[in-house]
């Protein structure tokens, strides 16, 4: 069904992004670097589909609003408005209708293909961080087969299999792709995985192994010194998340418990005295604080390690 929406999609809006490449280069390669099996243009253009469809069904969310609680008169304001829109007055509210269909529009569109655009680097920042924290367990595998006489590409086949590795296993298998089906050598498939891993400590690993096999030396020790390194970097980094969610736990009472409190007290009094409208604590309540807390809540998944 996915490829069917996408292909459905690129129909529409494909030429519009097929001369493109050059323009959205840091895309494809997070793209790359996220192993999506998908063009940019024809992901994209199921993007552009999406925000549009996302952009239909919250007009017709806010249209149904504005019908059970009708469009707010926003009165009140201190602003002086020109004398000669003063004529206009009995067409306010369709004029706030109308501003807030577009501002709802806009802000839907522009949020969903925004979302599209960045999640491959969200996601290549996700395994990113799974490489990292599986890397030094890898290379130890590596060491041990390595201490039994194991070849090099013998090493990165059975690393490959192994799905106890995983994203390390992924990227061990598009090595042995390059090897095994586009006829490259170890050496250069070594540096084209380390051109296209999201991982700086893989690619700063694979630069190293290259050395080392190309001046004949050993690759055990090379293991064993690589596998100490990334483990105490590994243990500095979960020190310094531990202090991060501290901060972030603060952040989030201070923001999303005692200042919604603060506002829906401070909405309710404005509202029983006349000089408030009913929709923004309706907006507050049933907008900002979930949505809110849904962004920490991401916010804080992508952030912690794995157990």
């Amino acid at each position: 069904m996915t490829n069917i929406y996408f292909n459905v999609a690129y129909e529409i809006f494909g030429k519009y992004y097929d001369d493109r490449r050059l323009e959205y280069y840091g895309l494809r390669l997070n793209m790359l670097r996220n192993r999506m099996s998908i063009g940019y243009d024809m992901y994209l253009s199921g993007a552009m589909l999406t925000a549009f469809a996302c952009m239909f069904f919250a007009l017709i969310a806010v249209n149904l609003l504005f019908y059970f609680t009708g469009v707010p008169d926003l009165t009140g304001s201190r602003i002086t408005a020109p004398q000669w829109i003063l004529q206009f007055s009995e067409y306010k509210k369709i004029a706030i209708w109308f501003a807030m269909n577009a501002i709802t529009a806009i802000f839907v569109f522009t949020a969903v293909y925004k979302t599209f655009v960045i999640y491959p680097a969200v996601m290549a920042g996700e395994r990113k961080r799974g490489i990292e924290r599986i890397l030094p367990y890898a290379i130890n595998y590596m060491s041990s087969m390595a201490g039994a006489g194991v070849l090099p590409l013998d090493l990165f086949r059975s690393l490959a299999a192994n799905d106890i590795y995983r994203d390390v296993a992924v990227e061990a298998r598009y090595l042995v792709r390059d090897i095994e089906v586009l006829g490259h050598n170890l050496v250069t498939g070594m540096r084209n995985l380390a051109l296209t891993t999201p991982s700086p400590s893989l690619q700063d690993f694979l630069q190293g192994a290259i050395t080392v096999v190309t001046s004949g030396g050993e690759l055990e020790p090379y293991f064993k010194i690589k596998t100490e390194q990334y483990l105490i970097e590994n243990r500095q980094k979960q020190k310094e998340f531990l202090e991060t969610l501290g901060l972030l736990g603060e952040t989030y009472v201070t923001a999303f418990v005692a200042g919604p409190l603060f506002m829906i007290v401070v909405i309710s009094i404005m509202a029983i005295m006349g000089g408030a409208e009913m929709i923004f604590l309706y907006l507050l309540i049933y907008a900002i604080i979930p949505f809110g807390s849904a962004m920490y809540i991401l916010l804080i998944s992508s952030m912690t390690p794995e157990a």
